[in-house]
């Protein structure tokens, strides 16, 4: 019952870091402001902008949207793959061919009389005028 409720949980913290991705990324922001804005800021030299790390923090979220566009593109692809290859899949038919007997009119009365053995017994032709 634990091993359950273990992989539940596990499951549950895998999709909620998918949904959280951009939290965490604000959350990363305001934890390292300090350090982005003296470090990482593109404007810090030019102080009178008070970019104040924000240049750090559109490139961050820039950069996971354009990841997740990319991941879902490719879902979508990988998608209709699938379902070409499951349409359009190549199907062979193995058709065993049946050996053609025929009739033998001695073993049926029903086929008894000679005008009906020499019909079934000659090719068909067109009538001769």
């Amino acid at each position: 019952m634990n091993h359950k409720r273990y992989i539940s949980l596990f499951l549950l913290l895998l999709i909620s870091f998918k949904i959280l991705v951009v939290p965490f990324v604000y959350l990363d922001f305001e934890l390292r402001k300090e350090y982005i804005i003296q470090h990482l800021c593109e404007n810090r030299f030019t102080p009178q902008l008070h970019c104040d790390g924000k240049c750090y923090l559109a490139k961050q979220l820039h950069k996971v949207a354009e990841e997740q566009a990319r991941n879902e593109a490719q879902k979508q692809s990988d998608t209709a793959k699938k379902v070409i290859q499951e349409v359009f899949e190549e199907t062979t038919l193995d058709f065993a061919l049946a050996p053609v007997s025929y009739l033998d009119f001695d073993y049926f009365p029903l086929f008894s009389s000679s005008v009906q053995k020499g019909f079934l017994s000659k090719p068909l032709m067109p009538p001769i005028a």
